[in-house]
C-alpha cells in the first residue's frame, strides 16, 4: 500500500497500526502481517512495503542532519512514510532476516531516515520488531531493529522472531501465535494509555547529543536550533534525581572520549 498523500485532518476514534514491510516481496513476513491486519477489524491496519515506493538510496551527504531532512537531495516517498509514522498510534517495523540483518530495503529505510535520531519525534509512541528467518538470526535482525528506532523516541515492546523454513501445520500455528499475542501486547499497552518515563539510555542520547550539537553548530546548525532550549529531555518531564545524575555522568565519559579520539 501507498503512503496516504492526503493531508487533510480528520476526526477519527480508530486505532491507527502502521506495519512497515522491508521484504522485496509478499512472502512470509507480509503474510504474517496480513494476517495481524484481520485480526481487529476494528482497527486501521497499513501496511507500507517498501519495495513498492520511491526511496532513493541515501547519499551519505549529511545534508538532512546538518540542513535540516528538507534539505535532502533526493525527492520522493520518504516524507509520506513519515507522515504515516506521526499519523499511527503504533509501528510495527518487520523484516526479513538476510545474512543474519535486516533486508536492503529497511536498511535503506533506515539510512534515509536516521536524521530522526539525532532530532527524535516519536516519543509516547509504542512499536514492534518482527522478523522472518529461514535458519536463525531473527533475534539480530530484531535487536538492530529495536536498537535504531528507539533512537527516533519509540517505545519497544518485546519483539516477535520467526523461523518460517519448515512451513508445516505446527510452524505457522506458532509462529502465528506469537505475532498474535505480541500483537494483541501492543493494542492494549496503546490502550492503556500508561505514561512512558524516558529510559536511562535515552537520557544519556538526548545528553550526549545536545552536547554535540553545542561543539558542531557551527556545521551541524539543525541540531543545534533542535536542542539550543530543551534542558534535561526532549520535552518536559520530571526525572528522578539520581536518574538524571547516572545519565549526566556516563554522557560527560562518552564525549569526552569521543573528544579525545576525534583531535
Amino acid at each position: 500500500m501507498k503512503p496516504s498523500r492526503d493531508n487533510t485532518t480528520k476526526v477519527d476514534e480508530r486505532l491507527k497500526i502502521l506495519a512497515i514491510c522491508g521484504s522485496p516481496r509478499s512472502g512470509n513476513t507480509y503474510e504474517i502481517l496480513r494476517m495481524l491486519s484481520q485480526a481487529h477489524p476494528e482497527i486501521d491496519f497499513k501496511i507500507l512495503m517498501l519495495s513498492e515506493l520511491d526511496l532513493k538510496d541515501c547519499l551519505g551527504c549529511y545534508s538532512c542532519i546538518d540542513n535540516g531532512e528538507e534539505s535532502c537531495p533526493h525527492q520522493d516517498d520518504r516524507d509520506l512514510i513519515i507522515e504515516d509514522m506521526k499519523a499511527a498510534d503504533g509501528v510495527i517495523f518487520a523484516s526479513p532476516t538476510y545474512a543474519r540483518t535486516i533486508s536492503a530495503l529497511m536498511k535503506k529505510y533506515v539510512e534515509r531516515t536516521s536524521f530522526i535520531a539525532h532530532r527524535p519525534d516519536f516519543f509516547g509512541k509504542y512499536a514492534l520488531a518482527l522478523a522472518t528467518c529461514a535458519g536463525f538470526g531473527a533475534d539480530l535482525t530484531c535487536k538492530y531493529l529495536t536498537e535504531h528506532f528507539t533512537q527516533y523516541g519509540f517505545h519497544f515492546l518485546p519483539s516477535v522472531e520467526l523461523k518460517v523454513a519448515r512451513k508445516t501445520k505446527n510452524e505457522t500455528d506458532h509462529n502465528r501465535n506469537l505475532a498474535l499475542t505480541a500483537y494483541e501486547k501492543m493494542i492494549s499497552a496503546i490502550r492503556s494509555k500508561a505514561r512512558i518515563d524516558p529510559s536511562l539510555n535515552q537520557l544519556v542520547y538526548f545528553n550526549i547529543f545536545k552536547s554535540i550539537s553545542e561543539w558542531n553548530k557551527l556545521k551541524g546548525w539543525a541540531d543545534y536550533e533542535f536542542y539550543r532550549d530543551k534542558q534535561d529531555f526532549y520535552y518536559d518531564v520530571k526525572i528522578p534525581f539520581l536518574k538524571k545524575k547516572m545519565a549526566k555522568w556516563i554522557s560527560v565519559r562518552a564525549i569526552k572520549k569521543m573528544k579525545a579520539e576525534s583531535r
